[in-house]
């Protein structure tokens, strides 16, 4: 019984060493899981821009649509396909992203940074054929 009394704090001293990097660790896979879906998002939008080009409508509005949930608004760029001959138009989508636990963490860390600010997605189609 003397045994155990000596070990009473070493749980909560343990929990404290372990909570920084399990919170650390949560939050890495919440903020991947934001920049996978706002790549996903973006990606699907040029796909739905170079769609519209092709077919003569409005890229970037139905590419803004497309990304509707992205916010900051994504800045899209589109080509228009020539009214003659065989072309190809491309869309580009790029999307700024804000790491909300990973940034401030890593930037307590001295060194180059791998995250990106700006994601970005290009779709291009053939026109006319």
């Amino acid at each position: 019984m003397s045994g155990w009394r000596n070990d009473r704090g070493a749980a909560a001293v343990e929990f404290a060493l372990i909570l920084p990097i399990l919170l650390l660790l949560i939050g890495g896979i919440v903020d991947f899981g934001r920049a996978f879906f706002t790549q996903v998002v973006i990606t699907n939008a040029a796909r739905e821009g170079a769609r519209a080009a092709v077919v003569g409508a409005d890229a970037v509005a139905r590419a803004s649509a497309a990304a509707d949930g992205v916010t900051p608004t994504p800045t899209i760029t589109a080509g228009t396909c020539p009214s003659t001959g065989t072309a190809q138009v491309t869309v580009v989508v790029k999307a700024k992203f804000d790491w909300i636990l990973l940034g401030p963490a890593l930037s307590l860390i001295p060194g180059p940074h791998v995250l990106p600010t700006e994601l970005t997605s290009s779709a291009t189609m053939q026109c006319g054929g």
